[in-house]
Formats: C-alpha cells, sequence, structure tokens
C-alpha cells in the first residue's frame, strides 16, 4: 500500500482528532491516546508548540486519508504512535521516525498496553526495554452510578464560564495541584490560559466547577466528551487543600458524569491510580508499561 508522508500544521487538527476517535475503538491499544487527551495535550500550557512539525503523519496515496500518526507528549522523551487497521506494515516506518525525531538525550518512551503483546514484542525486536513507568486507565460505566452528592451549606456547583472564569480558573488549578509561590498572573501566563481554554472541542457545560460562599474556586473537574464516541475522558481534577477531605472533588466529578451520561456517553476513563476514583466507581481498565530505547554511550 502506497502512502504519503506529511509532517502536521494546524488544517490537519481535526483530520487527527477524526484518527484517534477512530483508533480509541480498539481500547486494548488506544483508549490511553485518545482524541481528548491530544486536545488536552497540544492546548497545555507546558505544551511545546515550537515542535509540532515533527509531528508525523502518513496518508494513503489513493485516497488521501490518514492511515498512521507518532506525536511527542508535550515535549520529546516520550512519544505516541497508531496505524489503521490493515496499515501495519507501517509500524517500522514510524518507529524509526518516532526515535530519529522524538528522542531526547535520555532516549524515547512509548507506553504499551500490558496486554498488546503484539506491540511489545514488536518494541522489544527493536531495542527497546520495558522501566518501572506505567499509566493506569480506569473506566466506569455510566449505568452503574448514583449521580447524587452531598455539599456543605454555601457550596455550589456551576459550569464553567470560559470568559468569567479566566483567572479563577487559572488559580483552582495553580492551587488544586499545590504549586509553590503566589498565583501568577504575568501576560504570557494568563496568554497560556487563555490558550488551553480555547481548545476547540471543549465545551465549557461539562466542566465543572465547585464555589464557596465568596465566589471562589475550590475544585474543578476538566471533563471531555465527543458525541461520535460513546466514552468521556476526565482531566484535569482537583480540590484547593483547605476545602479536601468534604467530597467536594467527587461531587464534580459526579456533575461532570452527569451532564455527559444525558449527551450520549455510556463510559468514561480517567488515567489514575487514584482510590478517589475508585471510591466513585471506577475500576481497572488496562495499564500501560512504558518501553524506552536509551542512547548509547
Amino acid at each position: 500500500m502506497k502512502t504519503l508522508f506529511k509532517t502536521f500544521n494546524s488544517s490537519y487538527y481535526e483530520t487527527v482528532c477524526d484518527f484517534l476517535i477512530e483508533v480509541s475503538k480498539d481500547e486494548r491499544r488506544h483508549i490511553n491516546w485518545n482524541w481528548a487527551r491530544w486536545e488536552w495535550m497540544v492546548f497545555h500550557p507546558e505544551f511545546n508548540n515550537s515542535l509540532t512539525d515533527k509531528i508525523g503523519l502518513w496518508f494513503c496515496s489513493s485516497n488521501n486519508v490518514l492511515v498512521g500518526i507518532t506525536t511527542y507528549d508535550h515535549y520529546f522523551g516520550e512519544a505516541f504512535y497508531a496505524v489503521k487497521i490493515g496499515y501495519e506494515e507501517l509500524e517500522k516506518e514510524i518507529l524509526e521516525y518516532a526515535i530519529a525525531n522524538f528522542s531526547n538525550e535520555d532516549g524515547l518512551g512509548i507506553a504499551v498496553c500490558e496486554s498488546d503483546t503484539q506491540r511489545i514484542n514488536f518494541l522489544l525486536h527493536n531495542g527497546f526495554r520495558e522501566d518501572n513507568n506505567s499509566e493506569n486507565i480506569l473506566e466506569i460505566n455510566m449505568a452503574n452510578i448514583t449521580f447524587s452528592y452531598f455539599l456543605s451549606k454555601g457550596i455550589r456547583m456551576k459550569s464553567l464560564h470560559i470568559k468569567e472564569d479566566l483567572y479563577k480558573h487559572h488559580k483552582v488549578l495553580w492551587e488544586g495541584f499545590e504549586n509553590d509561590g503566589s498565583v501568577p498572573y504575568d501576560e504570557k501566563t494568563i496568554n497560556q490560559q487563555k490558550r488551553m481554554l480555547s481548545a476547540p472541542h471543549l465545551n465549557p457545560d461539562l466542566h465543572t466547577i465547585a464555589e464557596n460562599e465568596k465566589g471562589e474556586y475550590i475544585a474543578y473537574c476538566g471533563c471531555w466528551y465527543n458525541p461520535t464516541t460513546d466514552y468521556a475522558y476526565f482531566e484535569p481534577v482537583c480540590t484547593i487543600p483547605q476545602y479536601r477531605g468534604m467530597e467536594i472533588g467527587k461531587a464534580v466529578v459526579l456533575e461532570s458524569l452527569k451532564k455527559c451520561y444525558e449527551k450520549g456517553a455510556k463510559k468514561a476513563y480517567v488515567i489514575s491510580e487514584s482510590p478517589f476514583y475508585k471510591s466513585i466507581g471506577f475500576v481497572q481498565q488496562s495499564h500501560y508499561n512504558f518501553y524506552w530505547h536509551h542512547i548509547s554511550g
């Protein structure tokens, strides 16, 4: 099968989203790298946009359909790749491209589902070795959820309002993930936050915020759902330290799950090993181990 190689530019953004929706139907291999993770990554403040022209795309030359992709994760050193069924012969070419273009001074890491013995053997044959890093995927069946929750007096739920919530959204993420120092509000940081909230498929109605009686944001649940799929994806979720232990984080997750369920989602995924999600009803879906191609010498 003849293919045409191209490097990524913004005109291919939706094409990549559609491709990832298609390949994520193979949950055994690709649910850890679905369209929502791609969108969250590309618009994340820490994503190195100066490197996007290195992202590799392979198109079927006869119909110009995207059949293979490899991309880095935020910056060089970790990569993801996938091919459509029927184009497996491309894997070696794509892997070689990823090694040549996405390795850092330590090499290149790729996460593989532990049940995907075919890909594991392929990577081992091409000089990769398993290490101790991993990703854990939890799943919840929406039909099994009781969406009720308790909120302490003075706390209320609301959906994200992008223009109104920019600074408060930035503050709850900064404090919720326990960054050091005062919340930065410099122009560069705020522009990065604006970009994060400008992701084309971000539906603010699905993103849930808990607000205290002073109007301060105390918890946040980022949630992604595309109606062409049957799943939602959660990232990021946080509660500021002084409000933990009150089940507010659980409440914002349940509220977002409910909204996705009402729109047609049947299940949801999160990359985590936290007992917090298991207390809500998430269960083990799969586990991904990292395989590394180390730089010799």
